[in-house]
């Protein structure tokens, strides 16, 4: 199956997780649906694992209320979000309706990256360790948890289909890794690598921040990124992320809000 390339300029870093998806779809049984109106690109999981992969994105800002009835038909029963522009007027009405903002995000890019260096001081006491085992995955799952406020439980029921793939060391298109501070796990990230290397999950703990952990993470992925021959990094951040990723060269594409619609 190929993902609708339509996304791919607006969105790289959604694009990469939904070839991500089609990657494993047969092992972890599940089908991607997908349907392109030109101004909104709709796709889900069937069955469905979780609203984190059931999307509409506005591809622009011709979005109306005409639109809501189709895409709510399109998602049936399941949990659903909207990606659009940051400044669509439509979505503020769509609070009214139920729906509920989750976040403001910044889709950015890195490009050029065979021509950059990314070398780091690793500080004593500090270690990088690739998420291989099941004591480091549990490691991973707390880090992930506290930085984004989550529970245990809502790692598992949105990642947890992926930790087979995390943990196989042969796998090359997910990877997750953690930093540790005197065998203290401190902060975790990772990527998905398809057309796209996508940067994911940069999370770290709450008594750890401000000490640098964020940006030895990204550089730690992004010499990943060159040894698989990426020129080009993508992701999504949160507006207190953004002049971490810019220091390292990042640009802004574009400037999002995400609203979710809980069935």
């Amino acid at each position: 199956m190929k993902i609708n390339k339509t996304l791919l300029a607006v969105d790289p870093s959604r694009y990469t997780v939904y070839q991500l998806l089609d990657y494993i779809k047969d092992k972890i049984k599940i089908e991607l649906i997908q349907k392109d109106l030109g101004n909104l690109f709709f796709i889900k999981t069937n069955p469905d694992i979780d609203s984190l992969y059931n999307y509409v994105h506005v591809l622009n800002n011709d979005f109306e209320s005409d639109d809501l009835e189709t895409i709510k038909n399109f998602f049936g029963k399941t949990s659903f979000r909207i990606k659009a522009p940051a400044d669509n007027i439509y979505t503020h009405s769509l609070l009214e309706l139920g729906f509920k903002l989750k976040d403001y995000g910044y889709t950015m890019a890195l490009k050029n990256l065979k021509n950059k260096d990314f070398n780091y001081l690793m500080p004593d006491g500090v270690r990088v360790v690739p998420v291989e085992t099941s004591a480091a995955l549990t490691d991973f799952k707390l880090i992930f948890s506290e930085a984004f406020n989550h529970q245990v439980s809502d790692y598992d029921k949105k990642f947890g289909f992926l930790e087979k793939f995390i943990l196989d060391k042969n796998e090359r298109h997910v990877n997750f890794f953690l930093i540790y501070e005197n065998e203290v796990p401190v902060s975790s990230g990772g990527y998905y690598a398809f057309d796209k290397f996508s940067i994911e999950n940069i999370g770290t703990a709450k008594a750890a921040r401000g000490h640098g952990y964020a940006s030895l993470m990204m550089r730690v992925l992004l010499q990943e990124a060159q040894k698989l021959n990426h020129d080009t990094a993508c992701l999504v951040g949160s507006e207190e992320a953004v002049s971490i990723y810019q220091k390292l060269g990042f640009e802004i594409l574009s400037k999002t809000k995400t609203l979710i619609y809980l069935n």
